[in-house]
C-alpha cells in the first residue's frame, strides 16, 4: 500500500484568512481593510470575495462585507445534529440504568 502526500492550496489559506477575518470584526468592512490588515493584493481580496458573496458566505452592502447567512445556517445544522446524537446518548443511557 503506497502512502500519497498531498499539498495544501495556497488560495484555501488566503479565502479561509478573508472569511475569519470579516467574521472578527464588530462591523462590516472594506475590501481595502482587509486587503490592508491580511497583507493581500486589492485584486486578490476582490477575487475571493466575490465568490464569497455568490456563496452567501459574505453580505455585501454597498462597498461593505460583512459576515453572510450561510456560515449561520452551517452552524445551526451542525449544532442540531449534534444535539440529536446527544439526545440519542442520553436516552441509551437511561435504558442502561434501567
Amino acid at each position: 500500500m503506497s502512502t500519497k502526500t498531498y499539498n495544501p492550496v495556497q488560495s484555501n489559506y488566503k479565502f479561509i484568512d478573508l472569511i475569519e477575518h470579516i467574521h472578527q470584526q464588530t462591523g462590516p468592512v472594506t475590501a481595502t481593510q482587509i486587503s490592508r490588515a491580511l497583507g493581500m493584493p486589492h485584486a486578490t481580496v476582490m477575487s475571493h470575495l466575490i465568490t464569497a458573496v455568490e456563496r452567501k458566505w459574505i453580505k455585501q452592502t454597498g462597498d461593505l462585507y460583512e459576515p453572510g447567512l450561510r456560515i449561520v445556517g452551517m452552524y445551526s445544522a451542525y449544532k442540531m445534529g449534534l444535539q440529536g446524537k446527544i439526545d440519542t446518548l442520553q436516552s441509551e443511557l437511561k435504558t442502561l440504568e434501567a
